[in-house]
C-alpha cells in the first residue's frame, strides 16, 4: 500500500517568483500597448477630377503668361521702383502642375527652383527679370532686409561642396565657421557673418558664394495663405504671386 501513500514534501522543482512576475508585467504590457497601424502602401494613383485641375490650372497659368507679356512686354508696370543689380529673394510659392510649356519649367531650374516652396538669392538684372516675368505665376519675389538673410543662412542653408571642396551629390549643412573658412577663405570670408555681408551687398564675390550653395527649402507661411484661392494671380489685381518689394520682408516672417 506504500506507493498509494501521499508524499509530505512539497514538490521539489524550484519556482523563480521574479521570472513568474516579469512575465506577468511583459503580458500586462503587450495588452495596454496600443497595437502599431499598418503602414499604408504608396501608390502613384490618381483621382480623374485632380488630374483635370491640375490641368485646366496649368492651362490658365498659360494664358496669363502669355497675356503678361502682350500686355507689358518683359518688364513688368513697376520698373521705374526697379533696382538694378539689387539682392533679390525669389521664393516658389507654388506649381504642382506646370503649364505644358518646357520652357517654363527650365527656367524654374535656371532660377534654382526645381521644387515647390524652394528659394535663392539672386541679382537683379535685365535677364534676370525676363525669367522672372516667365514664370510670374509660380514665384513671389521682392528685396529682403539683412534679418531675413541672416535667418536663411543661420538655419536653412545647404552646400553643394564638403570641406574639402569636392561636390557632393547630398547636400551639406552649414554648421560651423570652419566650413566657411575652408571653402570661401580664398576670398577673404572667414565667418557666416562675412557671408550675410556679402549677399546683402551684392559684392564681387556674390556669384561664386551663389554656385557653392543649393536653394533653401522652406514651408508654408504660418497661418497659411490668405488668398489660397488666387495664388496664382498678381499681387497687383488681388492675388499672391509677383513682385512685392519689401513687402516680402512680412511673408518671410511667417515662412521662418
Amino acid at each position: 500500500m506504500e506507493k498509494y501513500a501521499i508524499p509530505n514534501k512539497l514538490p521539489s522543482e524550484e519556482v523563480s517568483v521574479l521570472t513568474h512576475r516579469k512575465g506577468r508585467l511583459k503580458q500586462l504590457a503587450q495588452r495596454t500597448e496600443p497595437t502599431p497601424r499598418p503602414k499604408k502602401k504608396s501608390t502613384s494613383f490618381r483621382k480623374v477630377t485632380t488630374v483635370v485641375a491640375h490641368a485646366r490650372a496649368a492651362e490658365r497659368d498659360a494664358k496669363r503668361i502669355k497675356r503678361n507679356f502682350l500686355k507689358r512686354g518683359v518688364l513688368p508696370k513697376t520698373e521705374g521702383k526697379l533696382k538694378v543689380n539689387h539682392l533679390v529673394l525669389v521664393f516658389r510659392h507654388r506649381g504642382i502642375k506646370v503649364v505644358p510649356n518646357k520652357d517654363v519649367m527650365k527656367t524654374l531650374v535656371r532660377l534654382g527652383l526645381q521644387f515647390q516652396r524652394s528659394a535663392t538669392f539672386h541679382r537683379l538684372t535685365p535677364e534676370i527679370i525676363a525669367q522672372l516675368k516667365i514664370v510670374e505665376p509660380f514665384v513671389i519675389w521682392g528685396y529682403p532686409n539683412v534679418s531675413v538673410v541672416q535667418e536663411l543662412l543661420f538655419k536653412y542653408v545647404r552646400l553643394r561642396c564638403d570641406q574639402t571642396g569636392t561636390e557632393s551629390k547630398k547636400p551639406v549643412p552649414l554648421t560651423s565657421n570652419k566650413q566657411v573658412e575652408d571653402l570661401f577663405g580664398s576670398l577673404g570670408m572667414l565667418c557666416v557673418d562675412d557671408l550675410v555681408h556679402e549677399i546683402i551687398n551684392v559684392g564681387p564675390h556674390f556669384d561664386a558664394i551663389r554656385e557653392k550653395m543649393r536653394s533653401f527649402l522652406l514651408k508654408n507661411p504660418v497661418g497659411g495663405w490668405k488668398n489660397a484661392k488666387q495664388k496664382g494671380k498678381l499681387r497687383s489685381i488681388g492675388g499672391e504671386a509677383g513682385f512685392r518689394g519689401d513687402d516680402i520682408n512680412l511673408l518671410f516672417r511667417r515662412l521662418l
